[in-house]
């Protein structure tokens, strides 16, 4: 069970946050300076603040080497309060290993 304003546990991504995640493509490929051919969220975890706190893991292939089967970006969106009018926004993001689980970042 989650903590009040803590972190839930790694959850398979919905359709709505797998669109919310791939909203944030063009940020993370300037954040990141490169240009992904993929970019498909595949787990999140979430916390509630003044808005939500989304933490993603997103399979992602670099276009100069689609070969590469095996990157993830971890990355930490904040999705405001719709009252605010400001658009989603990305935290942080790292660039991580298949084989490594979602965290916090």
């Amino acid at each position: 069970m989650t903590k009040c304003g803590g972190h839930s546990d790694s959850k398979p991504i919905t359709d709505e946050l797998h669109e919310l995640a791939l909203s944030m493509k063009a940020n993370a490929e300037s954040e990141l300076k490169e240009e992904f051919s993929k970019f498909e969220a595949t787990h999140y975890r979430s916390q509630v603040v003044a808005g939500m706190i989304y933490h993603f893991r997103v399979l992602i292939h670099n276009k100069e080497d689609d070969d590469d089967d095996g990157d993830v970006v971890h990355m930490k969106v904040l999705k405001p309060l719709p009252h605010t009018g400001e658009s989603p926004n990305i935290m942080k993001i790292q660039k991580m290993k298949a084989k490594d689980p979602l965290e916090l970042l």
